[in-house]
């Protein structure tokens, strides 16, 4: 049986080997292996603004998606739009278009954050039923606070230097280990290879000083459940994931 450690560098190394890079006139399109709701590859954009920054961008694609599906962005849903374009350092432009700007030595940086805003924004797809009254996010966090189970919302830094924020947090005290909770309405392989890197690239931080701290990752099954794929990466990698409609479950796990 492979290490963990092992297992992840075949990972990045299965990952390096699905970009695909295209040569256009002004940027490189850049088609990475993550897919969106409607199971189609990301695509972003590489441009140069000088001779020291560039721009990564999404050409509008994210948001004309939306728009393609009927989506309203009503207020509520604008406000979780631009929560995610400051959680993740994105900007909007009066176009629809998604972008970040930086040196190249901060391309991953850039490209981690614009991906994973992408693939929040895209969740946004999922909310378009007459019934629902709140995003699934808000019920999830206002059912963990009426337990009073000690948690609020945090962040941690990555060794790559990235900032990670989380919806609620428990703190470790005494024999009970750190819990960090993350939240998504619609599980795919994508954002459990997100969720993958962004457990690993904290656990990896010098600073980093938790024992055998518990990530959880909390989902719609309403919606969708994860792939076996999916399943054996959280594995792999050590984190856990759960389906909303086992609120027992999970409420055991945070209080453990």
């Amino acid at each position: 049986m492979e290490t963990t450690k092992q297992l992840l560098d075949d990972y990045y190394h299965f990952l390096s080997k699905s970009y695909q890079i295209n040569k256009l006139d002004d940027a490189d399109e850049i088609v990475t292996p993550f897919t969106d709701n409607l199971g189609d590859n990301i695509t972003i954009y590489l441009s140069q603004i000088n001779d020291t920054k560039i721009k990564l961008d999404d050409d509008g694609y994210t948001l004309d998606n939306l728009e393609m599906m009927n989506i309203n962005l009503s207020d509520t849903r604008q406000q979780i739009l631009k929560r995610i374009c400051n959680q993740y350092s994105v900007n909007l432009s009066e176009e629809g278009i998604l972008f970040n700007s930086g040196s190249p030595a901060e391309f991953s940086r850039m490209k981690l954050n614009l991906t994973s805003a992408i693939l929040k924004i895209s969740d946004l797809s999922f909310t378009q039923h007459s019934h629902i009254k709140k995003m699934f996010v808000d019920d999830v966090i206002s059912t963990l606070n009426q337990s009073d189970l000690g948690g609020l919302p945090s962040h941690f830094i990555g060794r790559s230097g990235v900032k990670y924020d989380f919806p609620y947090v428990v703190a470790q005290h005494k024999t009970h280990p750190l819990k960090i909770v993350d939240v998504t309405n619609h599980i795919n392989n994508g954002n459990v290879m997100q969720t993958a890197f962004q457990f690993t690239d904290i656990q990896n931080n010098a600073t980093f000083q938790f024992v055998s701290p518990v990530f959880l990752l909390i989902y719609n099954d309403k919606l969708s459940s994860p792939s076996s794929q999916a399943l054996k990466i959280a594995e792999d990698t050590g984190f856990l994931t759960m389906p909303f409609s086992k609120f027992d479950n999970i409420k055991q796990t945070l209080i453990a």
